[in-house]
């Protein structure tokens, strides 16, 4: 994660530290002129129209249920408006390299959440690539949190 560079987190009312647990958002952003990284930790996710031109978001998740069980359901979009499919494929074989160290600044940024609930520490962690590009669209299994606040590899 050294090459995460100025990384800060912001959680926004009415969620805390410790809750909400279902429907927990977490919103990363990237700005490409200065490299900081921003967690955005609430019930709702930002409007990425709002953002400025030189920010451009990484990771939508959320915590949710599926069959009484809790995941967290991410999403990555990779096209963002470009109609160039080669930077799409770059953009795609960045993420497919930084992915586990992006899931792993979100699960450690909210390591208290995860000690308030710890049933959350072995829920599955589903992250969908999503392109006009079949060959992108795919979901991955990136693992646990407990993986991540362990510093078990994911590729395991």
């Amino acid at each position: 994660m050294n090459n995460f560079k100025g990384f800060s987190k912001k959680i926004i009312p009415p969620a805390t530290i410790l809750n909400p647990l279902q429907n927990r958002k977490y919103f990363l952003t990237h700005s490409e002129t200065s490299g900081e990284w921003l967690l955005s930790i609430g019930t709702n996710f930002t409007d990425e129209k709002t953002l400025p031109s030189n920010i451009f978001h990484v990771i939508q998740a959320q915590w949710t249920t599926r069959m009484g069980e809790y995941v967290l359901l991410g999403k990555i979009a990779f096209d963002m408006n470009e109609c160039v499919d080669s930077l799409t494929k770059v953009r795609y074989m960045i993420y497919q390299k930084d992915l586990p160290n992006l899931m792993a600044l979100i699960i450690e940024a909210d390591k208290d959440f995860f000690s308030y609930h710890p049933i959350l520490l072995d829920a599955p962690i589903h992250i969908q690539y999503k392109s006009t590009i079949p060959d992108f669209y795919q979901t991955l299994y990136l693992g646990t949190p407990r993986k991540f606040l362990t510093k078990e590899s994911i590729m395991t």
